[in-house]
């Protein structure tokens, strides 16, 4: 933990502030140090010089050449409070104030001292050096004693260095009381200033560790000013930046992955080598593969087709997009619509995006068209063909011939209501595939809907000798429309008399199974081909076309039948087998 301390910005900031106050304090020590010392000597210096001009004054030159000059230095050293010591011209020490008669006379010469030599000259004089004769470092000052405009001796007064340290050490200790305390202050300033300039970095480096975590909703206190302050701006703007871009880009995402996840089309993405990177529900469902058993796998491996793996290296390899339709039946049976488009990065192809679309349905759907279009062209021209050719030949001529004129309008008349038929049978089918179709539904009890249908066909099942029996039980009622849910009844019941042989046996009758109503028509006729069976509800298909035709049959009836039943929510189907009869039946919700 403390090994940490020292490498925060605030330790860093507060030794910083340390160092530099201690160092200005140190040199301002120094420097004040040298100062008061100059000072302190400077005015020893001078009470020095003051004390021998005082002394100087007061000696004639009869006292120089007089025996008690020692006893006068004595009493003049008392008053100054200092070492005195009288040297004559000649450099002769005369006389001292700390020694006897005696010890005076056995002194060396002192012409040779700088501070005597100086004041010999003239002038007024400063040494401090090791005295020969006391042996202890003392400050002397010398000043010349001038006789009648000469200088006829020295005075030199003396003092210890030892005065002048004890000076030095007050002046020490005093500077370095008041620099421990000037330190003292300065480390609590420090630590002040440090916190103070710190916190604030504090407050943006922990920011910036949100931030970093992905936390773009903090913002950063800014109650501090200056350049922190604008920094801490910049950041919170930054960061405000970068959350409206993220969001922005996280609605973006979902919107790109609810569209990729709910496309009906299928979208693979691969990467620069082939090799699946991603794809959609759409595509799992038409290949049935897994995304997690897929991606990182080669395309060629996931979906086993050589056309599709062939199709995504054409567009790594050339970088443009390529569409075809293509018929698989290898791992799926139907027909697509492939586009491929190569997905780039920095300027070079990093993968392919491919979409495929099953228009197996739709390709179906337009056969069905086609072949429905085809089918009421041949319809409808049937009848036009042979009543324009009995036209054309009644205006050729025959028109004088009264029987064969009765005949070929008869033809006419019956090509013509067979027209009606179609056109009819066409407009009710148009209708019942039409979203504004209206369905009425009401309560119908249907043995009653069945015999009014049957009493209402009585003539025609009458010519045909058909016995149609009723078996449905009474008291059983649906929600239907009654007029269409009639209309499914009259079309399988003359289905049922057309294509059974002289003396027809239909029987209606009903079950309930699972909250359903299943109506069932059995009849004794010719009967289905298995092979068959299946499109006997498509528009216009036949099971035997001449025949059909002979009896006026239009080809929509059953078609119309399945649109009805499933507009109630119902289904149709039909069993048979050629030469027994068949049943259709069909089923209503209660």
């Amino acid at each position: 933990m403390m090994p940490g301390i020292f490498k925060t910005f605030k330790f860093r900031l507060f030794l910083s502030y340390l160092a530099l106050s201690a160092g200005v304090l140190g040199a301002a020590f120094f420097l004040v140090y040298q100062r008061l010392e100059r000072t302190e000597v400077s005015a020893l210096r001078s009470k020095l010089s003051d004390e021998a001009a005082l002394v100087s004054a007061q000696l004639r030159s009869s006292d120089i050449a007089s025996p008690e000059i020692n006893t006068l230095a004595h009493s003049l050293g008392l008053k100054v409070r200092s070492r005195l010591t009288i040297i004559g011209a000649d450099g002769r020490v005369l006389a001292d104030s700390e020694l006897d008669s005696a010890s005076v006379k056995g002194m060396e010469n002192h012409a040779d001292r700088p501070e005597v030599a100086a004041a010999l000259e003239g002038e007024a004089a400063y040494e401090l050096r090791r005295s020969a004769t006391l042996g202890t470092v003392m400050l002397y000052a010398a000043y010349p004693v001038r006789f009648a405009g000469r200088t006829g001796a020295v005075v030199r007064l003396a003092v210890p260095a030892s005065q002048l340290e004890s000076l030095r050490t007050l002046l020490k200790k005093t500077l370095l009381a008041a620099l421990a305390l000037a330190l003292l202050l300065s480390l609590f300033l420090s630590m002040a200033v440090s916190a103070g300039f710190s916190r604030p970095f504090e407050k943006i480096v922990y920011g910036s560790k949100k931030f970093a975590a992905g936390d773009f909703s903090y913002r950063i206190q800014k109650d501090f000013h200056g350049e922190m302050g604008r920094l801490a701006e910049t950041l919170n703007s930054m960061s405000a930046a970068i959350q409206e871009y993220l969001r922005r880009v996280e609605t973006q995402s979902q919107q790109l992955s609810a569209a990729f996840g709910n496309m009906a089309e299928g979208v693979l993405v691969t990467g620069p080598d082939a090799r699946v990177t991603a794809l959609n529900p759409a595509m799992e469902r038409i290949f049935s593969v897994k995304t997690e058993a897929s991606v990182s796998r080669p395309l060629l491996e996931v979906i086993p087709n050589a056309r599709l793996s062939k199709i995504c290296a054409r567009v790594l390899s050339e970088g443009k997009p390529v569409s075809e339709e293509m018929e698989l039946s290898t791992p799926v049976r139907g027909i697509f619509s492939v586009t491929a488009s190569p997905v780039f990065e920095n300027g070079g192809v990093s993968g392919c995006l491919m979409v495929v679309h099953d228009i197996t349905e739709v390709r179906r759907l337009e056969a069905k068209r086609r072949d429905f279009v085809a089918n009421v062209s041949h319809e409808l021209k049937t009848p036009l063909t042979a009543i324009r050719g009995y036209v054309e030949t009644l205006l050729g001529g025959a028109v004088d011939d009264r029987k064969h004129t009765i005949e070929f309008l008869g033809v006419i008349h019956a090509q013509a209501e067979r027209l009606d038929n179609i056109v009819s049978d066409l407009l009710k089918l148009s209708s019942l595939e039409s979203s504004a179709v209206e369905i009425r539904k009401g309560n119908i009890e249907l043995k009653d809907l069945a015999d009014s249908l049957i009493a209402g066909l009585a003539s025609v099942f009458k010519s045909k000798n058909a016995v149609i029996s009723n078996m449905i039980p009474p008291g059983l009622i649906v929600r239907a429309d009654p007029e269409k849910l009639g209309q499914v009844f009259i079309n399988l019941l003359d289905n049922a008399v057309k294509f059974s042989p002289g003396n027809a046996q239909v029987e209606l009758s009903a079950q309930e199974p699972r909250g359903n109503v299943k109506v069932l028509i059995k009849d004794n006729g010719i009967g289905i081909p298995q092979n068959q069976l299946g499109r006997i509800f498509e528009r216009f298909y036949r099971v035997d076309k001449a025949r059909s035709r002979e009896m006026g049959g239009t080809g929509l009836g059953l078609s119309i039948v399945k649109h009805v039943v499933e507009l109630h929510g119902g289904s149709v189907g039909a069993e048979s087998a050629e030469g027994r009869g068949s049943t259709f039946w069909f089923t209503i919700p209660k």
